[in-house]
């Protein structure tokens, strides 16, 4: 689907070819393309509850288009790492925020399913995963490797559509899990809330499919059983 959004036929081909330079040397955000990116950010509030100085920073299933370029925006980030088992076809998309940052040597990419990531346990100060749960092979799984990778201290942002077997009911191939509020937040005991909330059917992407989608960014208790001496505190 991406793919083929990133060639368009016939007119559109044209004035891709011509618009997506000039709208990237006046930085413009359509260049960079967009994935909802905007209403993600809006529900989490612009992101502002982060602190400006973030130490090593991952975002998990970050598509095409990603949400760390909104996120980054602003903050001085010492280490930004984007995450997809796509990466290397991503990377293809000339002109694109994604592509731009790695040629220019501004992020690393990791091309690892989520369940195989292969970062050790407290390795990120921020990690984000968004519209990706309903992704993947194994659910829990994920789970568990995203909040293993949070330091304590750190922070983890969810943003999910949840869906129950009433959806299931629509055929929606690209989407073959149904997560529920309880399957998510049975994971987050370690986390403080700092914005957590439950949209409506009517307040979401695509109320067809969804019957709720939560939005959560929470900061991992520093009482854990990786001792705090080994390390590092948020930047």
């Amino acid at each position: 689907m991406w793919s083929a959004a990133e060639r368009p036929h016939g007119w559109r081909r044209f004035v891709a070819l011509v618009a997506r330079p000039i709208l990237a040397a006046l930085g413009s955000d359509r260049a960079a393309g967009n994935d909802w990116n905007d209403w993600w950010s809006h529900q989490f509030e612009g992101y502002r509850f982060l602190p400006a100085q973030i130490g090593d920073y991952v975002e998990l299933g970050c598509g095409p288009y990603t949400n760390t370029r909104l996120i980054v925006k602003g903050r001085n980030v010492r280490r930004i790492v984007c995450s997809d088992p796509l990466i290397t076809s991503y990377l293809r998309f000339k002109h694109r925020w994604l592509a731009e940052a790695y040629r220019k040597g501004l992020i690393e990419v990791d091309d690892h399913p989520l369940e195989n990531i292969p970062y050790p346990p407290a390795s990120f100060d921020v990690v984000v995963m968004i519209n990706v749960l309903d992704h993947v092979f194994d659910f829990d799984v994920c789970m568990r490797n995203a909040v293993e990778l949070v330091r304590p201290g750190g922070f983890l942002l969810i943003g999910q559509d949840l869906s129950t077997d009433e959806e299931a009911q629509h055929e929606d191939v690209g989407h073959p899990i149904r997560v529920t509020a309880d399957d998510v937040t049975g994971h987050l005991r370690e986390f403080v809330p700092v914005v957590n909330k439950q949209l409506g059917r009517s307040e979401g992407r695509n109320p067809h499919y969804h019957y709720s989608t939560l939005i959560f960014a929470g900061r991992k208790s520093k009482s854990m059983s990786v001792s705090e001496s080994a390390v590092p505190e948020l930047h």
